[in-house]
């Protein structure tokens, strides 16, 4: 009887191992499963960083052109908008009729019809 109940105790100590080596095996499975879920969700943002930052790269890169551009175009209107004031400045000097300007052109000429007196002399 002690030894059905000895050879019993061993089939259950057996499966008990069989059983254990089956969950640790299972238990392993389940890591390298975890780890590879892992391994590819990492990877999976790495990627997804890089295209973040390559789109940053390229939008900056964009918008200094752009900014450029802007910046130029400021450049030529500002130089149009100075023309064009000079332009009406300069219109309106010469449309203008003031007794002063009249006055110091007719000075300038009696003093070049004097000086040509005197060297004539």
């Amino acid at each position: 009887m002690n030894e059905k109940i000895n050879v019993k105790a061993q089939e259950k100590l057996q499966k008990s191992f069989a059983m254990t080596d089956n969950m640790i095996e299972k238990f392993w499975d389940m890591w390298q499963i975890s780890l590879g879920s892992l391994s590819w969700s990492q990877e999976q943002l790495e990627t997804m960083a890089k295209k973040y930052l390559e789109q940053n790269k390229l939008a900056r890169e964009e918008s200094n052109k752009v900014m450029d551009e802007l910046m130029k175009q400021v450049k030529n209107n500002q130089t149009q908008m100075q023309k064009m004031v000079q332009q009406a400045v300069n219109t309106t000097f010469e449309n203008v009729d003031i007794p002063v300007y009249n006055y110091f052109d007719d000075l300038n000429k009696k003093v070049e019809a004097l000086s040509k007196k005197i060297n004539s002399l």
